[in-house]
């Protein structure tokens, strides 16, 4: 694909209605923190086609995974703007299927979740999730971080496409979480019915 002058990343329509006053003008930080399979973009890595801060230098021919991302702080008006790509070093991405909140963190920032008001947050996050059984995953360089109520567990390397199975079983000293990353295909979600 030939090169041109970058492009601001406008937002394409998308299913999802932008919050009012949010756009992805002058924030590319998907462009560094998310991996792009189409690309081969490893995670933490900029885009080769990135103009880091103006935009997309190959914005009408990107892949399709770059046309249909959006990141929640667009898309969700209860997400504070502290949590601005460009201000927050950190992009928050929800997946449906997984019942799962992502944070991936900028890996020159990756104590940034850990700060307030973030940190009092992603825990709220947490327990409201595990209630409904999701979880919060922070996403560094290579390590991947889940959140569950009381717990903080590093979890190493967790690819894209694995599937975390939180459990909890109630103990003396009260519940007691646990997660596991299991490959898709793993018997024990089949049996889940997962």
């Amino acid at each position: 694909m030939a090169e041109s002058e970058p492009v601001p990343a406008t937002p394409t329509p998308l299913p999802e209605p932008y919050v009012a006053g949010r756009s992805c003008d002058g924030c590319t930080m998907c462009c560094k923190v998310m991996s792009i399979e189409a690309l081969a973009k490893p995670r933490q890595k900029w885009c080769e086609h990135c103009a880091v801060g103006t935009g997309c230098k190959i914005y009408a021919a990107r892949p399709e995974e770059c046309r249909t991302f959006v990141c929640s702080w667009l898309v969700d008006a209860g997400v504070g703007a502290h949590w601005a790509p460009r201000r927050s070093r950190m992009v928050l991405t929800y997946q449906s299927e997984q019942h799962q909140i992502t944070i991936h963190v900028d890996g020159d920032r990756p104590d940034a979740w850990r700060k307030p008001p973030y940190r009092d947050e992603i825990e709220a996050w947490a327990g409201k999730m595990a209630a409904n059984g999701g979880q919060v995953l922070v996403r560094m360089a290579r390590d991947a971080v889940v959140i569950l109520p009381g717990l903080e567990k590093n979890l190493g390397e967790v690819r894209d496409g694995q599937v975390l199975l939180a459990t909890k079983r109630a103990g003396p000293a009260g519940v007691a979480w646990d997660v596991v990353a299991l490959e898709p295909d793993d018997p024990m979600l089949k049996r889940l019915g997962r």
